[in-house]
C-alpha cells in the first residue's frame, strides 16, 4: 500500500467514524463515498484536489449526515433512567459488599453489622455430662446481590441500545 491510499484510507475511516448511522446504511454509504473517490482519481484529478473539493473529514461527514438525515439514529431521553438506574445498582452493589466486609471484621470483636435473623445456637447437654453446641447461619447465597446485579447489567443493556434507536 503506497502512501497516497494510506492517507486516503485514513481520510476515509475518519468520515466513517463521524457517521451517525447504522451499520449496513454506513457500508453502503462509505463504498459509494469510496467509488466517487476513485471515479475523481480515474478522471486524472489529484489526491490534493479531492481532499480540497471533499473538505475536512468533519465537514464531508457532516454533509453525509445530512443527506441520510432519514436514516440517522435518534437517541432516546429514556437512556438516562436507565443509566442513572445502573449507575445506583452498581454502586449499591460495592457498597453493600463494604458494609459486609466491614461487618465481618466487626463480628471478630463479637458485634456484628448484619445481624442474621435466622441464625441460631443450640447448646446440647448439661451440666454433669459431654456439652456440644451448634450454631446454624441463614442460606449462603445471596439473592438480593443477585437482584441487584442483574438489575444493573439489564440497564446497562437497555441504556447501550436506547442510544442507538432509529427514527421512525
Amino acid at each position: 500500500m503506497t502512501e497516497a491510499e494510506k492517507k486516503m484510507k485514513k481520510y476515509t475511516n475518519a468520515i466513517e467514524r463521524r457517521l451517525n448511522l447504522p451499520r449496513d446504511v454506513r457500508a453502503r454509504v462509505m463504498s459509494d463515498f469510496v467509488t466517487a473517490i476513485q471515479a475523481r482519481r480515474e478522471a486524472g484529478r489529484t489526491d490534493a484536489e479531492i481532499y480540497a473539493e471533499l473538505g475536512s473529514p468533519k465537514r464531508a461527514a457532516a454533509e453525509l449526515n445530512e443527506q441520510m438525515k432519514e436514516f440517522a439514529y435518534r437517541k432516546s431521553p429514556w437512556r438516562f433512567v436507565f443509566a442513572g438506574a445502573a449507575i445506583a445498582s452498581g454502586i449499591w452493589l460495592v457498597l453493600y459488599q463494604v458494609l459486609q466486609c466491614f461487618g465481618l471484621l466487626l463480628s471478630t470483636f463479637s458485634w456484628q453489622l448484619f445481624p442474621n435473623p435466622s441464625a441460631s445456637i443450640g447448646i446440647i447437654g448439661g451440666a454433669d455430662g459431654p456439652t456440644a453446641v451448634f450454631v446454624t447461619r441463614a442460606q449462603s447465597f445471596d439473592w438480593e446481590m443477585l437482584l441487584v446485579a442483574a438489575l444493573m447489567i439489564g440497564c446497562i443493556w437497555a441504556y447501550r441500545r436506547l442510544c442507538r434507536c432509529n427514527q421512525k
